[in-house]
């Protein structure tokens, strides 16, 4: 069945041009192109519109092939804003997170929360474990001991109290000198003599926690986490600060925002361990027996941090360090020989 020939009337193409000017003004704020659509939207209706509205005499003195291009080209202006316009891609489906869209306010507040949140409490226990990762004077996730620095503050300021000197009783005789107290014999004799302060004990072995200035791997280990997981928040929050000041955000990007500081805290320890075999090396430990001792612990926290940060970066790299270290090897037998090589042995 031939396809029916356009309505060039006056009455259909001014009714043409009234829905594509509603259709202009819904896909205001969409991803739709504005200066794209301006553009077509101009070059369709050159010549038939006077003051922004359709000029029937103006549409009256047109051939008729004229007529027919301009009509063409509405309809298809019509078409695509009906449609999914040339470009974009997805699901139609706006409840799909994969539907083009811009992310809602409520998902931007909540994505908000999420970093300060994230970023308050990685700050928190980085704070917290700070001595255990560097200095070695606790345990990890200890929340009930005090910290060296605390309690020699403490220490120092409890001895620059003023303790006050008891004063003489009422009614006392101050030119008097006190009596010494009469010493019984027979009971300092069977009194036990206590220890000296300089006498020696055995004590049980400590575990390597316990030991004071000694950091354990695992300590750099979880610091190494806390320390990408901070990278991943604050890669968070400056990239949906940028994305919704440009009112660029789109609500595609939700879940990569509430995974990207799982991925730092992933993925530092993995660089962590390249670092440690690759750079650093600490194969031989020291004279203390503790590998830790010979790294450089800030350095080491501030690339885990830095891995957090720039996490595509980071993967990169290990693709690169992979394509390295397995490299695509010949497979090529090496009992068969070239062709030219075994015309030249059966001569």
């Amino acid at each position: 069945m031939a396809d029916r020939p356009p309505d060039l009337s006056a009455d259909a193409i001014a009714i043409l041009v009234r829905e594509i000017g509603e259709l202009r003004r819904t896909a205001e704020g969409t991803l739709i192109d504005q200066a794209k659509l301006k553009t077509r939207y101009d070059d369709a209706t050159t010549g038939i519109l006077s003051n922004d509205r359709f000029d029937r005499e103006a549409w009256k003195a047109l051939t008729e092939p004229q007529q027919t291009a301009i009509e063409a080209k509405l309809s298809s202006l019509k078409r695509d804003l009906l449609g999914p316009w040339p470009g974009t891609d997805g699901p139609e489906d706006p409840r799909s997170f994969m539907h083009k869209d811009y992310a809602s306010n409520s998902a931007i507040m909540v994505l908000t929360l999420v970093a300060i949140l994230g970023l308050l409490l990685d700050l928190g226990l980085i704070c917290h474990e700070w001595e255990a990762a560097t200095a070695g004077t606790r345990r990890i996730l200890d929340f009930t001991t005090e910290s060296e620095s605390a309690t020699t503050a403490k220490a120092i300021a409890t001895a620059q109290l003023p303790r006050p000197s008891p004063g003489p009783k009422e009614g006392a005789d101050l030119t008097s000198s006190p009596t010494p107290p009469a010493v019984d014999a027979v009971t300092t004799a069977a009194s036990p003599i206590p220890p000296s302060s300089s006498a020696t004990t055995i004590s049980e072995p400590k575990k390597p926690g316990d030991i004071p200035g000694k950091v354990t791997e695992q300590a750099v280990l979880w610091m190494v986490i806390l320390m990408g997981a901070l990278g991943g928040f604050l890669h968070v929050a400056s990239s949906m600060a940028n994305f919704v000041g440009a009112r660029q955000l789109l609500k595609s990007w939700i879940i990569y925002y509430l995974l990207i500081p799982f991925q730092g805290a992933a993925l530092a320890p993995v660089i962590y361990l390249l670092l440690r075999v690759g750079v650093l090396n600490p194969a031989g430990t020291t004279k203390s027996g503790t590998p830790t001792e010979s790294l450089n612990l800030i350095g080491i926290y501030a690339f885990a941090a830095l891995t957090g940060l720039f996490s595509k970066k980071a993967i990169e790299m290990l693709a690169a360090v992979f394509e390295t270290v397995f490299k695509k090897a010949d497979t090529t037998d090496s009992l068969e020989k070239p062709k030219s090589d075994a015309g030249k042995s059966g001569k």
